[in-house]
């Protein structure tokens, strides 16, 4: 049998009664500050809106809307409010 480790680019080990708990690792995605409730707030953080694929924020693209940033875990927060036509990006802008 193999023993495979991890390894952890950001975070830390501890030891807690015989246990390993990991911290989370550092995300490159941005993390939303607030819960978004329209679209409004979110274009004051996100300018061009948010999408969950690069496949939809190229589809958006190039139907000459601006480039929203791709991040899918802010897109699960807003998605079932801000993006009513469901094509995978909220807010967009042209």
């Amino acid at each position: 049998m193999r023993l495979f480790t991890t390894v952890l680019t950001v975070g830390a080990v501890y030891a807690v009664g015989g246990l390993a708990v990991a911290a989370a690792p550092a995300s490159a995605e941005p993390m939303p500050t607030k819960a978004f409730s329209s679209c409004k707030q979110l274009r004051a953080e996100y300018p061009a809106g948010i999408a969950k694929t690069a496949k939809a924020r190229n589809k958006v693209v190039r139907k000459g809307f601006r480039t929203p940033i791709v991040c899918p875990r802010v897109y699960k927060q807003v998605a079932p409010r801000l993006d009513p036509n469901r094509n995978k990006v909220a807010c967009e802008s042209r």
